[in-house]
């Protein structure tokens, strides 16, 4: 949903890995290159709502009428704070 309400240059992100396989046999490296990976699997643990609520919807306002940002902030406010999970069975 926010992809469709936001511009953003998706210059450095990667699809899937797929695409990014297909990308790198595309590149001419050297031997002054490096490649390097960063796991971000657990990056997002401390990201504060507010914050980012904030900034979301002065992003959405830059290109959105007010009342579609703010019914994009409440939807994602609420999904940022039902904070969910199930391990061995139970939520």
């Amino acid at each position: 949903m926010l992809n469709q309400h936001l511009n953003f240059d998706s210059h450095y992100t990667i699809d899937n890995s797929a695409k990014l396989a297909h990308d790198l046999t595309k590149l001419t490296i050297n031997n002054s290159h490096r490649l390097i990976t960063l796991n971000t699997k657990d990056l997002y643990d401390n990201i504060p709502i507010l914050e980012t609520t904030d900034i979301a919807r002065a992003q959405l306002l830059k290109h959105n009428v007010k009342n579609t940002t703010e019914q994009i902030c409440k939807l994602l406010k609420m999904v940022l704070q039902q904070n969910y999970f199930t391990f061995q069975e139970q939520i």
